[in-house]
């Protein structure tokens, strides 16, 4: 654990201290993201792990037009009630999203997207609203974005929050 918060601070310190600037034209990259189920999901699941693609169209120095699909493999808990053990599956969650971002620097922004989420439990499949604001830093290379994501259908909310770690490695700079 130790580790991977060095490792982490250390992501993030470079990630600040890297000139940065708000996208100019259309760029777009692929990362890792790491969550952590939340509300009453966290009673049957535990962490993701999954990866993200995404483009980013900047409009102008302040804003821009964001558009990612991504693919989230949460590991199901294992609980015991009452003397009983219950196993709960393994689910995931693919979020396509369009949204808009704000860069109150050039590497400070804040934004908010929504989409649909298809949300996969015990081998069946629901497609719900999905919706996910977010803060991050921004580099010419590397963008790392905190939110929280929200899939809503029928009143239930499946919800976690997100690390996103995205390589920019295409379009303008």
């Amino acid at each position: 654990m130790k580790k991977a918060f060095l490792l982490f601070a250390i992501v993030v310190s470079t990630t600040i201290s890297v000139n940065a600037q708000a996208p100019s034209g259309f760029q777009f990259g692929a990362g890792l993201r790491l969550g952590l189920a939340v509300g009453d999901f966290s009673n049957t699941s535990t962490m993701s792990i999954g990866g993200e693609l995404q483009g980013e169209y900047g409009f102008s120095e302040k804003a821009s037009g964001i558009i990612s699909a991504g693919y989230n493999h949460f590991l199901g808990k294992s609980v015991t009630e009452s003397g009983i053990s219950i196993v709960y599956p393994n689910t995931s969650l693919i979020p396509v999203l369009v949204g808009a971002r704000y860069y109150a620097t050039p590497k400070f922004f804040i934004g908010a997207q929504a989409g649909i989420g298809i949300f996969t439990a015990y081998s069946e499949s629901v497609t719900g609203f999905n919706w996910q604001p977010q803060i991050g830093f921004n580099t010419n290379k590397i963008q790392i974005a905190l939110n929280y994501n929200g899939l809503s259908k029928d009143g239930i909310t499946t919800s976690h929050l997100g690390l996103t770690g995205i390589y920019k490695f295409g379009g303008n700079k």
